[in-house]
């Protein structure tokens, strides 16, 4: 089943492929005609050629999972302004002290590696 709907995929995409690349090219071969019938024939032919790509089974299953990903989004619960800026300011401050901790610390190390090598 699967192998088969893969193939079915396949067919699909070659299908759109050739049908946009026979678009183009019969856009740049009517060039005796006006520009806006060719632009015209070629949005339709894009158009039908959408159809036939949203048919396939990965874009099938891309748009699912496109729609589950906006409900589970639905469901997270964001962090208000004031609780953004409490947390923002709280991790400023410990990143601070570390790093103050950690300037004394390599200064402590130094003065020590330096007093065993004198």
């Amino acid at each position: 089943m699967d192998t088969e709907t893969n193939k079915n995929d396949l067919i699909k995409w070659i299908i759109a492929g050739v049908i946009l690349a026979a678009a183009i090219f019969a856009f740049y071969y009517f060039d005796q005609y006006p520009f806006i019938y060719r632009v015209l024939g070629l949005i339709g032919i894009i158009v039908l050629d959408f159809f036939v790509v949203f048919n396939t089974e990965k874009v099938k299953s891309l748009r699912i999972f496109t729609h589950d990903a906006r409900v589970e989004l639905k469901k997270v619960i964001w962090s208000t302004k004031a609780e953004v800026i409490q947390t923002t300011i709280i991790v400023l401050i410990v990143v601070v002290i570390m790093s103050l901790l950690l300037w004394l610390l390599d200064k402590l190390l130094g003065a020590g590696i330096k007093l065993l090598l004198a």
